[in-house]
């Protein structure tokens, strides 16, 4: 009876440390701080969106967020923290769309392979931007105009950055021409735009806020129509044969972090954008809070790469 006893107690000794040990391997460890890499400037939106999600992150969890700032070398300074981070979900980097297009320009890092995904965070729409003093009400009058005035266009654009590749590719499929104006930021560019030195823009749509009354959106690039600005049609309403551009925000840990963990971070995460807090808040922002799988996000950066690689190798962005 004795040895019966004895062996059960063991059986049970293992299975309770089969457990422990599948738990630690499903769920981060929420009694050490999660650091997020951002690899922007504090201060913008995509930092002020990762300090909304890092807050309420904290107040579901109870594990303390730092917000790690580290811009610089085209993403490569915020890339190199996360790649030599240990994989075991406790940090992050968080990525933006700018960062495929940086990708396919200079080919300095690979997203899918040297990260884990853990999913989407939010997104806002692109738009196709033009000063409110200019003539074009439309899409057309636009392109009309281009093509009436060979390599008279000029557009802003951070070079090599999703509204350059966007821009690029939109001119392209319609034969037309035009030359970038190379700024640090889509502020810069529509500022000039604002002031009539360039004839257009494509931008994030959030910039109509605080350019009110001074630039003027003749499409928006996404699937559906935004309610920031919910008269202007979207380009597959006009027929245009282009890509989506959605300047979305998501999260990612390094390559190797077990996919159990991967897994119950994407629960909590989405978990943590439902709330009215984040979505209230991202909304005063310009941006939809929108969770999703990490294949999801995977998929979608291979997308864009897919189409971006291509009109970066031919412009010859890697070499500038």
């Amino acid at each position: 009876m004795s040895f019966i006893n004895d062996r059960r107690r063991v059986l049970q000794a293992g299975a309770a440390l089969a457990a422990s040990t599948a738990l630690s391997a499903r769920a981060q460890d929420l009694s050490r701080p999660l650091r997020i890499i951002v690899p922007l400037p504090a201060g913008g939106v995509a930092d002020n969106s990762v300090r909304i999600f890092a807050e309420q992150w904290t107040a579901q969890t109870k594990q303390a967020v730092t917000v790690d700032n580290r811009p610089g070398g085209s993403y490569m300074i915020g890339m190199q923290q996360i790649i030599a981070a240990p994989a075991d979900g406790n940090t992050w980097i968080h990525l933006n769309s700018e960062m495929t297009a940086a990708q396919a320009t200079f080919q300095r890092y690979d997203l899918n392979r040297q990260l884990a995904m853990i999913g989407l965070g939010g997104s806002t729409p692109g738009a196709i931007f033009v000063s409110e003093s200019s003539p074009w009400r439309s899409v057309k009058e636009l392109t009309d105009w281009i093509r009436a005035n060979p390599n008279k266009l000029s557009y802003g654009a951070v070079v090599g950055g999703a509204g350059h590749l966007h821009a690029a590719n939109f001119l392209r499929k319609q034969n037309l021409t035009g030359t970038v104006i190379a700024f640090k930021g889509g502020p810069e560019s529509m500022t000039a735009l604002a002031q009539g030195e360039l004839q257009m823009c494509i931008s994030a749509l959030p910039l109509i806020i605080p350019f009110k009354g001074k630039v003027r959106v003749l499409a928006v690039m996404t699937d559906q129509r935004s309610a920031l600005a919910p008269d202007v049609p979207t380009y597959k309403e006009l027929g245009l044969d282009l890509p989506q551009l959605d300047y979305w925000g998501g999260f990612a840990v390094p390559a190797g972090t077990p996919a159990a963990t991967v897994a119950s971070i994407n629960r909590t995460m989405n978990d943590v954008l439902k709330h009215s807090n984040v979505t209230s808040k991202y909304m005063a922002q310009g941006m939809v809070a929108k969770g999703s799988s990490s294949e999801a996000l995977t998929k979608m950066i291979a997308d864009d790469l897919r189409w971006m690689a291509p009109y970066a190798n031919e412009l010859n962005l890697r070499a500038s």
